[in-house]
């Protein structure tokens, strides 16, 4: 027999989430595609598209998913030197 789930939590439901975008057109998709190969960072992507962190990382998960993108090296990072 299955455990009864009490409470569940969706996710994107809250106020905090009004901002995520989900659409794009298929030139922002070009775009972000070209500068993910070039290495940018997530954060440079975003600010590029003029969207959010969260809603470039959303882009990121959709297209690795479709097969339009691959992992890279430094992941989210690109080519971008880290300092610690």
């Amino acid at each position: 027999m299955a455990r009864k789930v009490k409470e569940k939590y969706i996710l994107f439901t809250g106020d905090a989430h009004e901002t995520v975008k989900f659409d794009f057109t298929a030139k922002q998709i070009e775009i972000f595609i070209t500068l993910w190969n070039l290495g940018l960072s997530i954060n440079k992507i975003a600010q590029r598209l003029n969207t959010s962190k969260v809603s470039a990382t959303l882009i990121v998960m959709d297209l690795e998913m479709t097969g339009r993108i691959e992992a890279r090296a430094g992941g989210l990072l690109g080519k971008q030197k880290v300092v610690s």
